[in-house]
């Protein structure tokens, strides 16, 4: 489906924005639904970098 180096490409995106996620995730209170949703919308992103890392190997 995707070629190697765009899969690294893609990976290397979704871990920059799993990073920026975290920091933010942390700011939020989390009793919050913006926190639930943020934390989900994070367990999703490391899903497919996983994906992504079981493709590459």
């Amino acid at each position: 489906m995707f070629l190697p180096i765009e899969l690294r490409h893609i990976r290397l995106c979704l871990t920059k924005q799993l990073a920026a996620g975290r920091v933010e995730l942390l700011k939020l209170d989390e009793d919050s639904d913006e926190y639930m949703e943020k934390a989900n919308d994070l367990m999703v992103l490391d899903s497919i970098i996983a994906k992504i890392d079981r493709e590459q190997t």
